[in-house]
């Protein structure tokens, strides 16, 4: 699989999992229950969703449901995108 061809995946896996230890990531594992996603974690993947893909996502959706999973916020930026 291209580098680029997840720039999700390739953002938690660079940026934020690293401070769990954590390697490798599939789609549905759980992010904020393992630690990879805390709430800080949540708005600096917001701000990178934002400029990266040119979506906004409101204060409304910001949840831990839209932000708990790899699937779940790829689908959250595809329903933005819109």
């Amino acid at each position: 699989m291209d580098r680029d061809a997840r720039p999700i995946r390739t953002f938690i896996v660079e940026r934020l999992a690293p401070a769990t230890g954590r390697t490798h990531l599939d789609d549905d594992d759980d992010l904020i229950d393992s630690g990879v996603v805390d709430s800080l974690g949540i708005f600096q993947l917001v701000a990178f969703l934002e400029e990266k893909f040119g979506v906004v996502i409101a204060d409304s959706e910001i949840t831990p449901d839209n932000f708990a999973t790899i699937a779940r916020i790829e689908r959250l930026v595809a329903e933005r995108g819109r």
